[in-house]
């Protein structure tokens, strides 16, 4: 009969069983150190403390590298997760700033700079649209905003503007 060793520990029985059923399907013969105890007296959980996984002495080393490749295979998925929510977060603020410049050169358009503040203004807009991601409400509110703002100024300067600069040349 081989001795088991402590291979790992976990926090819950769940985990445990994950664990364990991973080491199975590998060829291991893995066991749960006071499995018994804790299924037929589970108050007695947080005296115990944390689940501990050993295996036979003699398979201590396959198993180990075994898991470890599991927990980097694990960590590499994560790390991608997480860089592509960076990535996501990333193009949401740029969004969310060109939408903002968007709508304030709109405003400047119907106020102090004509059409060109306008024509600036709708080639942000068009950058915004042109990313095909989901925009967020504001995104969308600041859009809206910056198309009705044009569209005043559009019409009041090119209205009105041939007349003003008939007045003053």
């Amino acid at each position: 009969m081989s001795t088991h060793v402590f291979l790992t520990e976990v926090a819950n029985f769940s985990e445990a069983q994950v664990v364990k059923s991973f080491l199975v399907a590998q060829g291991f013969h893995p066991r749960l150190r006071d499995e018994m105890t804790r299924s037929v007296a589970p108050h007695l959980e947080t005296f115990l403390g944390k689940l501990i996984i050993e295996i036979p002495e003699n398979e201590f080393l396959a198993a180990s590298s075994s898991l470890e490749q599991l927990e980097d295979s694990q960590a590499e998925k994560i790390a991608e997760q997480d860089e592509t929510l960076l990535l996501k977060n990333q193009n949401l603020q740029e969004s969310q700033d060109m939408a903002k410049r968007c709508l304030i050169n709109a405003v400047l358009g119907c106020v102090l700079i004509p059409v060109v503040c306008n024509l600036y203004s709708m080639l942000l807009g068009f950058r915004v649209l042109g990313k095909e991601m989901p925009l967020s409400q504001l995104t969308r509110t600041r859009l809206v905003m910056a198309f009705v703002f044009n569209c005043f100024g559009f019409y009041i300067w090119l209205t009105y503007g041939p007349m003003l600069l008939k007045d003053l040349f």
